[in-house]
């Protein structure tokens, strides 16, 4: 838009520079013009005032006059040749030509008597000086109305270049206007987007507070069940078996002169308990951290993982181990082992499978875990996200990792899950 601004600036520019030099080339071939038709009617009244006038002393004088008059028609004429152009060239020359042979016809009758000029005076004007006379206001008129004519030509070729003009004016506000209905237009549609994608991702965000709230929430619980479950452990396992093995300590303190037998009995009976307080005790802190992780690594972990669930629910769990995971990094084993044992949880709860399969394989610079159920299955392109599934989903957004989930209703369930593996671990 500032570009045709500027051209039409330069070029109304040109267009009023052009009028105003035509309009002073024209004002000046008229004053020119003009000048020659009165100076020369001037001569004419010179002469006429020259022979009718009988003294004989002012012959110098109308003499003067004449040639301050003939020099000054002939600048202008040389004037009017000096600017002339083609159009004009021959009949400035025959001007010019006519203006000598007046001159020549004039200068004698300065030189005459005052019987001369009484004698010849009337005749001269009439049949010499008057033709003479007519024909250079003639050939001025001439001049005058080539003049004209060529001048109005141009004036019609400024009002077309004007017209040319404003149509182009016109066109370039009809493409301005279209322009700044389509700017707004696509300001509008991009402004629109830009609401809807706020609203999207305001929408969004608030899902997904209300999901780390509810997350929390779940966590929260799962924490104090676990607690409660540990505590109940410790006290109907583990503080039964040890108040038991205190009883028993009791016995065998009175029991130990005893020459009965009774003392080789009841010290049998203690270390059972001892033995069973251990297993406890052994089976908790492998709940919290199964140390078979650290002993022998993520594949024997899995396998025990999948024997104790499945004595725990009945359930057969198939574990297959393939490629190289006896170098992943701690955090990776800890994390495909919870996300293993998360997934069996949710299949013992919700799947009401009859059997499951686990898979765990590294290979091309990632580690792939894959629970598979044969259970009543969901929608998975709207699951409900429980404590499991999000607990998962963290670690594995943690990780770097994509999570997939394949399932329909009475077609199972399959989780996928990809973790990349850091060269920085």
């Amino acid at each position: 838009m500032v570009l045709p601004a500027f051209n039409a600036l330069r070029r109304s520019r040109q267009i009023y520079e052009q009028i105003r030099t035509m309009q002073n080339e024209q004002e000046r071939s008229h004053r020119i013009l003009d000048d020659v038709t009165r100076n020369l009617f001037r001569t004419s009244v010179l002469i006429r005032e020259f022979l009718l006038d009988s003294s004989p002393d002012t012959n110098s004088d109308y003499r003067t006059r004449f040639s301050a008059l003939r020099a000054t028609i002939t600048d202008s004429i040389a004037t009017l040749e000096k600017n002339a152009d083609q159009r004009n060239a021959a009949t400035l020359r025959q001007l010019h030509q006519i203006a000598d042979s007046y001159w020549s016809s004039v200068e004698p009758v300065f030189k005459w008597a005052p019987a001369e000029r009484s004698l010849h005076g009337t005749y001269f004007l009439r049949q010499e000086q008057r033709p003479r006379r007519e024909s250079i206001l003639a050939i001025t008129d001439e001049i005058r109305r080539v003049n004209d004519t060529f001048y109005r030509k141009q004036f019609e070729a400024v009002n077309q270049s004007e017209q040319s003009f404003r149509d182009d004016v016109q066109r370039v506000m009809a493409l301005s206007l279209l322009a700044g209905i389509l700017i707004a237009a696509a300001s509008v549609v991009r402004i629109s987007w830009l609401e809807r994608r706020f609203l999207e991702q305001h929408e969004a965000a608030q899902r997904t507070g209300d999901e780390m709230r509810n997350l929390s929430m779940q966590l929260r619980h799962a924490q104090e069940d676990e607690r409660k479950a540990i505590s109940r452990e410790l006290h109907d396992e583990v503080g039964q078996k040890l108040t038991a093995l205190r009883m028993e300590l009791g016995t065998l303190d009175r029991l130990r002169h005893s020459t009965d037998g009774a003392f080789s009995e009841h010290l049998t009976e203690t270390k059972q308990l001892a033995e069973q307080s251990l297993r406890t005790i052994r089976e908790l802190a492998a709940g919290l951290r199964p140390s078979v992780l650290d002993d022998l690594g993520i594949g024997p972990a899995l396998q025990r993982q999948a024997r104790e669930f499945g004595k725990h629910t009945g359930l057969p769990v198939s574990v297959e181990i393939a490629g190289e995971l006896d170098g992943l990094p701690e955090q990776h084993k800890v994390y495909v082992y919870r996300i293993v044992q998360e997934s069996l949880t949710n299949c013992a709860k919700h799947a009401h499978a009859k059997k499951i399969a686990v898979s765990v394989s590294g290979e091309n610079g990632e580690v792939t875990v894959c629970v598979q159920d044969d259970g009543v299955g969901f929608h998975a392109e709207s699951p409900t996200a429980g404590a499991g599934l999000l607990g998962i989903e963290e670690r594995v957004r943690e990780l770097g990792g994509t999570m997939e989930i394949a399932s329909q209703p009475g077609g199972g369930t399959r989780l996928k899950v990809r973790l990349p593996l850091r060269t920085d671990t």
